[in-house]
């Protein structure tokens, strides 16, 4: 028997164009197009007005069928006195911290992950960050995801984090952007790089309050992979 080795890190306009069956959606522009509802039992997606306030409406929502969702870091990118990756691996916790709930771990097998995450060097110098998210068409369930964050030799050390937690939104299904400028899901980003309510109950929703038991797997419509690119430029608060 196989088995992956687990372990836990340190503490510390929106524009949707199919191609096929991929869904590219950028970070630059406004917010998405509906939400999608599920029942609440097995672990569902909430009504939209469980946990107030949120931005559930302005988002397509996806999600996990159980968490914690196994990530695992494919480089290791030197980063001033750290690693980029572990600047990554601050962001991701950010969302652990604010919410109280173990949301992820890190694998070191690639085998294991649901998602993937590499640290690469971009030019010109215009990305911040893409995730992508896969899923069989008409379901909510997220099957993979990988992330990519971008290096630059003019971006500040400090700004890595904050990145990771925006991608890690999505990652953990915000398909879509806030409406709201101080979010950390708006589209730039915010000026702080924290959460905010509205982000913590947005991911509230789309996990029930974290309900014990997991989504019920549905009755399969599609064999049909789609996915979901989220490409995030650089803009006025990084």
């Amino acid at each position: 028997m196989i088995k992956f080795m687990l372990f836990r890190r340190r503490r510390p306009g929106y524009v949707a164009t199919v191609i096929g069956l991929a869904v590219l959606i950028g970070c630059g522009g406004t917010g998405g197009n509906g939400s999608t509802t599920a029942s609440t039992s097995g672990g569902g997606i909430c009504p939209a007005d469980q946990f107030v306030p949120n931005y559930n409406t302005s988002i397509t929502q996806k999600r996990w069928a159980t968490l914690p969702i196994n990530v695992y870091f494919e480089t290791s990118t030197a980063g001033g006195s750290t690693t980029l990756e572990d600047l990554c691996r601050d962001g991701f916790n950010e969302w652990e911290s604010r919410l109280g709930r173990d949301l992820w771990q890190e694998v070191t097998n690639p085998g294991a992950a649901n998602l993937r995450v590499r640290v690469e060097t971009v030019t010109p110098q215009s990305t911040l960050g893409i995730t992508t998210i896969f899923f069989f068409s008409g379901e909510i369930t997220i099957q993979r995801a990988e992330m990519v964050i971008y290096s630059w030799p003019s971006l500040p050390v400090a700004s890595y984090a904050g990145t990771a937690t925006h991608e890690m939104g999505h990652a953990f299904g915000i398909n879509g952007h806030s409406p709201n400028s101080t979010d950390i899901m708006f589209f730039t980003g915010n000026a702080t790089d924290l959460l905010t309510t509205l982000d913590l109950n947005t991911v509230r929703t789309l996990y029930c309050d974290f309900s014990s038991s997991p989504l019920s797997a549905p009755t399969r419509k599609s064999q049909v992979m789609e996915k979901q690119v989220f490409t995030c430029p650089l803009e006025v608060n990084h």
